[in-house]
């Protein structure tokens, strides 16, 4: 099966879709609103049919040019004045060197066969100093190694999604150093409720259990040379 087809295919018909999880969604969304200051324009690589984060980016008066790979995503896309939609493939961004000041990509890296190209293009039209706000699934996340247990799967099986490869922190950061500084990591929780799961879920804000949370996540800013 080819990558059009996967993840075309399935959409045709469609009339709305869900690209990323609430906990993502509201993790990139933090992200960009602590470092709002820093950035007027906005490109969102791979940005799926929500835009759930980019219209809290742009109701700040922040300019956002969405492209993704799936044209069936941007069909479902809301419409917004601020927001420019392209279908064009990541590992190959459609855009002059140095157009953005800030870049997006949120669970997106894992589903590309190349993803140091796609870091690669993104920093090449990042401005001297731009941000890359990353997010990529953890391979020793809670979640997934409990439903592992659930399963008494103990394989490393994640490509049922389209995943192509996970991460680890070291992994997930030295996809980004040969372009960009990390600034910052972030906790992306599991959305757990209840009596045991609501304090589990909370504690993954704190440093030494940052580890297990959901995806990795990151700020990450362009170095010099690039």
């Amino acid at each position: 099966m080819s990558l059009r087809h996967f993840y075309e295919e399935p959409s045709e018909g469609v009339t709305e879709a869900t690209c990323s999880e609430e906990s993502v969604i509201n993790t990139v969304t933090r992200m960009l609103s602590d470092y709002a200051a820093h950035y007027d324009n906005l490109l969102d690589v791979g940005c799926g049919a929500n835009l759930t984060y980019d219209l809290s980016a742009v109701e700040r008066g922040v300019k956002l040019v969405g492209v993704d790979f799936a044209y069936n995503f941007l069909r479902l896309a809301p419409r917004n004045d601020r927001i420019s939609l392209v279908q064009a493939d990541v590992e190959q961004l459609p855009f002059a060197d140095q157009s953005f000041d800030a870049a997006v990509c949120s669970e997106v890296a894992e589903h590309v066969p190349d993803d140091n190209a796609v870091v690669s293009e993104i920093a090449r039209v990042l401005r001297p100093n731009g941000l890359l706000f990353l997010t990529v699934p953890n391979l020793g996340s809670a979640h997934y190694l409990i439903n592992r247990l659930k399963r008494r799967d103990i394989a490393l099986n994640f490509h049922d999604n389209g995943h192509l490869r996970e991460y680890t922190k070291a992994t997930a950061t030295r996809l980004v150093t040969p372009h960009f500084a990390v600034e910052r990591y972030y906790s992306v929780h599991f959305g757990w409720s209840g009596l045991l799961g609501s304090p589990i879920d909370a504690s993954i804000a704190f440093a030494p259990v940052r580890r297990f949370s959901k995806s990795i996540a990151m700020v990450a800013r362009k170095k010099p040379e690039n």
